[in-house]
């Protein structure tokens, strides 16, 4: 990610329990491996290959800290991702299900020609087709040619609806699974976007520092979060007053840090497409 981080990132950790968030120190960007991964959460599944499907880097960071989803033209199958429609990133293509592609592809740079950094569509283990399947490329180190098949899963709960995933953090030498929510919000870190009301926050479950932070530190999560506690990483709602412009989305707190990882960013940004096509589709 070229672009510095917003005035009002916060630390994504602490030394010690009373020292202030901010303080600094000689060694707080030291990263060593944080622990082993438990073994009693899920392993990726093994999923079939696509062409060119590219291996992500660690580096540099792929999204800017805070980016829009655009129309393209009349077309409602391309759209473009990028911090302002002159500017497009990444290029987002719509597929209907006869046409062989998956249902979404979030293209690796600003053309639908190029080959796909990720991909979703409707999970068919599942008859209701509730459950999405975010197909991300392999990370560097992985003995998973072709990338890895990870769950949107849809939590109904009446009258509420959320939805959960679980991916790797980290960095290269010391990821580990968390597993992440999406809850619908009104408040006020949706409220910043600047779109419609009501939106969509990201909830980091884990309150323990993230794998890669040194052995010894106080995790302390800063900016926004919910009402249960938990810290809120990423934020998105509908655009508002725009004929153009039809997504808003923010990382925050410890998302717009780093500290979570590239893999982690891919899967918070592809779920949020996802979820805005469900809308959009629902809407129709």
């Amino acid at each position: 990610m070229d672009q510095g981080l917003p005035k009002d990132a916060p630390p994504p950790y602490s030394r010690y329990p009373d020292e202030e968030p901010g303080t600094p120190t000689t060694s707080q960007h030291q990263s060593a491996p944080h622990g082993a991964q438990s073994a009693s959460q899920p392993q990726p599944q093994q999923a079939q290959p696509l062409t060119n499907f590219p291996a992500l880097p660690p580096t540099p960071r792929q999204f800017p800290p805070a980016w829009n989803l655009y129309r393209v033209g009349a077309l409602r199958g391309t759209m473009m991702l990028g911090e302002d429609a002159s500017r497009p990133l990444y290029a987002v293509s719509q597929h209907s299900g006869w046409s062989g592609q998956p249902d979404m592809i979030l293209h690796n740079g600003p053309s639908e020609t190029l080959p796909p950094l990720a991909t979703g569509e409707r999970d068919m283990r599942w008859a209701s087709g509730s459950h999405t399947l975010i197909h991300l490329p392999s990370f560097p180190g992985s003995n998973r040619a072709g990338g890895t098949d990870e769950r949107l899963e849809t939590l109904l709960s009446w009258p509420h609806i959320s939805y959960t995933f679980t991916v790797e953090v980290g960095s290269p030498g010391s990821y580990r699974r968390e597993i992440f929510e999406w809850r619908h919000s009104s408040g006020v870190a949706v409220a910043s976007l600047g779109g419609v009301r009501t939106g969509w926050k990201l909830i980091r479950l884990a309150t323990d520092a993230p794998p890669g932070v040194e052995s010894g530190w106080q995790f302390v999560a800063g900016g926004d979060t919910s009402s249960d506690g938990k810290e809120i990483v990423a934020v998105w709602a509908q655009a508002a007053m725009s004929m153009s412009k039809v997504l808003k989305f923010r990382f925050i707190g410890s998302g717009v840090t780093g500290v979570l990882g590239e893999r982690w960013a891919v899967m918070a940004v592809m779920t949020a497409l996802r979820m805005h096509q469900h809308a959009e589709r629902d809407r129709r």
